[in-house]
């Protein structure tokens, strides 16, 4: 079963298709994905909200743009934990359509705040 590292970050791993992984695992992992996507049978499984046309345009602290709906997420999920209004999970698995997956993991490795609670898996 995958855990947290000793560095207390939560391993976020970033996909195009949803894993068969065995039920012990899936019990403590979270699975955001795409409002299209698959991944029904998760016990925790959330949908990411639609995206926007004012989403991050003019960089980060424009007060015209918003935040990309999945760093959005992530730090919900992340307080919704802390706050015990959420089941506690111990991995994120973000599924997203393939063309999505570089600009995406661009912009989760330039969030500080997904930084300071994410570890983007093959980043150990």
């Amino acid at each position: 079963m995958a855990s947290m590292a000793t560095d207390g970050l939560i391993p976020l791993h970033m996909l195009t298709d949803v894993p068969d992984w065995p039920q012990a695992r899936l019990r403590d992992a979270l699975l955001i994905r795409a409002p299209d996507g698959a991944g029904e049978d998760w016990p925790h499984c959330i949908t990411l909200p639609a995206s926007t046309p004012f989403q991050m345009r003019h960089g980060a602290g424009c007060a015209c743009c918003s935040r990309e709906p999945a760093v959005m997420t992530l730090a919900a999920v992340f307080q919704e934990r802390v706050m015990g209004k959420r089941p506690p999970f111990r991995e994120v698995v973000l599924v997203m359509h393939p063309e999505e997956r570089h600009a995406l993991r661009d912009i989760l490795e330039n969030d500080v705040l997904v930084r300071a609670r994410y570890r983007l898996a093959g980043q150990e």
